[in-house]
């Protein structure tokens, strides 16, 4: 007897999954494509130029007149030239070569190009621009700490408090960054904004995956992917209506607060309370499913499952109540080897996509600075939108393989970029955007994917673990990119080697299409021999030091 068995009989999904996947997802994803795409924005130093001390203002007004020529800004954005240095009007910048001393007169934005930003309010520019990096990487630094945090939480006290916990911190944290004076309080705060940043949305996700029957997990997957690019499209938008930092940021801050008020309405997950043991709860939720999609909820299988559960439950070291702990995966030798393999590629996705995402600045089209910031963003969340047929692939072909081939395809991508000829821009962009888009289906497939390799009792740890390395992934994805400082090809083809592991070790990865999810180690241990590649198969049950009992465990499945 299987948990998706039971979610057949009341509905695997009805009204009741409908309602979460269109209602929840949404509403948690979006907040989080905002606040991470307003934090940028809010960040952002619009066009600056040394406010310089001449006397005539001649140098000033020949600077102001072609004051963001890439060629020659760099020397004059964060310089000025002595007093009594004075140039002819009609001398181009580019002439000029005259001693320079650092800005000690502040800095001129243009605020028709880029709205007034925290940064620019504070002068985090040129010599001071560290602090912008710095607060961005405290943020993934904190989402890398939270990531692992608020797992323990949905595995050891459920989904439903990790989501409104989460939920709580991220607008509160968010909010009171609006009011932060000074740079270490800011930077605080944003990392406490950011250890809330992928869970307020993953675990969500993952809360809808496990109320959805086997032909039903993927409509989460293009949800939750719709939704963020929708979110990503419309963030510039508003930010170029809205044109004003503090409001930005309260839009991103204030609704999850306001979700709060619906916790009472936020289910737990039933086969999460079924692995904990508490069975009047599990079966108070199904009821309320099975009333929901007008369905009769079967007592005699769902008491068959609880005993079955419970028998496992003793069978891992607690009277009805599965191992809490993903440590304990280390007595499982083929599950063992999934977990290795699901961090591989869930860090390689994250590196490849943020990599891809922020070079995709480098490839033009936007222009450097002001408003083409924005359209930069826009036209990079538009790529995206072929990714939506990323479902239905897995719907059709399982997981495996489409993984596999979308790593390949942005490796192919990227490999061709490095040969096209400099002069065919066209081509050149083309190329690279195809190579972006291909890594965001990987991307999202993973996040499908690598959730449904875990047990339901330590899926949320797991998930937990594998976002923590996937933030470190994100923190050596701009080092790849710098790399272009010196050859533009590089973080392509950097890129595009690593797809290529990602997607070999793919193939070594079990298909979850079409099957039950596992619940407890033991049912993952033997899936993992029953369902991976031919090559690595376990010969033999009873490899581990569970002997006997995981032997019954194999036999029961």
């Amino acid at each position: 007897m299987q948990f998706e068995d039971i979610l057949q009989e009341v509905g695997s999904f009805g009204l009741y999954q409908r309602l979460l996947c269109f209602l929840l997802i949404p509403l948690t994803t979006s907040f989080c494509a905002f606040t991470y795409y307003f934090q940028l924005f809010v960040l952002t130093a619009p066009p600056h130029t040394c406010r310089q001390g001449d006397a005539d203002g001649t140098l000033t007004t020949l600077l102001l007149e072609e004051p963001y020529n890439s060629e020659v800004r760099a020397p004059y954005t964060c310089h000025q030239h002595p007093a009594n240095f004075s140039a002819p009007a009609n001398v181009s910048l580019a002439a000029l070569a005259a001693p320079t001393l650092p800005c000690s007169d502040g800095w001129d934005y243009d605020y028709d190009a880029f709205f007034r930003s925290y940064t620019s309010e504070r002068d985090w520019v040129c010599d001071e621009a560290w602090r912008n990096y710095l607060v961005v990487t405290l943020f993934w630094v904190g989402n890398t700490v939270g990531s692992w945090l608020w797992g323990v939480v949905s595995d050891m006290r459920g989904r439903r408090l990790a989501i409104a916990g989460s939920m709580l911190v991220y607008g509160v944290a968010g909010a009171a960054s609006v009011l932060a004076r000074s740079f270490w309080l800011f930077a605080a705060l944003r990392f406490i904004v950011g250890t809330s940043h992928h869970t307020v949305t993953h675990v969500a996700f993952v809360l809808v995956v496990e109320y959805c029957g086997m032909e039903a997990r993927v409509v989460p997957l293009f949800t939750i992917m719709a939704t963020y690019t929708l979110a990503s499209v419309a963030a510039p938008a508003l930010a170029w209506l809205i044109w004003d930092w503090t409001a930005l940021t309260l839009l991103a801050s204030l609704p999850p607060i306001a979700l709060i008020l619906t916790y009472r309405w936020l289910p737990e997950s039933a086969s999460w309370l079924i692995t904990r043991g508490r069975d009047r709860d599990a079966r108070t939720q199904l009821a309320r499913v099975a009333k929901v999609n007008g369905r009769d909820l079967p007592e005699e299988r769902l008491a068959a499952l609880l005993g079955e559960a419970h028998g496992e439950g003793e069978g891992e070291g607690g009277k009805g109540k599965s191992s809490g702990s993903i440590l304990q995966a280390v007595r499982y030798p083929r599950f063992r080897w999934n977990i290795l393999l699901v961090l591989l590629v869930w860090m390689l996705a994250c590196m490849c996509y943020y990599g891809h995402c922020q070079n995709t600045a480098r490839l033009g089209g936007g222009g450097g600075g002001g408003s083409g910031v924005l359209l930069n963003y826009l036209l990079g969340a538009l790529v995206e939108v072929p990714a939506w047929c990323v479902p239905w692939l897995i719907h059709r072909l399982g997981r495996r393989l489409p993984l596999a081939a979308c790593f390949l395809t942005s490796a192919a991508a990227g490999f061709a970029y490095s040969m096209v000829p400099a002069d065919m821009s066209w081509l050149v962009v083309v190329v690279a955007l195809l190579g972006r888009a291909a890594i965001t289906g990987a991307y999202y497939i993973t996040l499908q994917y690598c959730p449904e390799v875990f047990p339901t009792a330590v899926r949320g740890q797991g998930v937990a673990l594998s976002e923590t390395l996937g933030g470190v992934a994100i923190f050596l994805s701009p080092l790849v990119v710098y790399l272009g400082e010196f050859e533009a090809t590089l973080p392509l083809l950097v890129f595009a080697v690593l797809s290529v592991v990602g997607g070999a070790a793919t193939l070594l990865l079990p298909e979850t299409k079409g099957v039950a999810l596992p619940q407890t180690l033991a049912q993952a241990e033997a899936f993992s021999k029953q369902a991976g590649p031919a090559c690595c198969r376990s010969k033999r049950k009873g490899d581990t030091d569970k002997g006997k009992e995981e032997e019954g465990e194999d036999e029961r499945l």
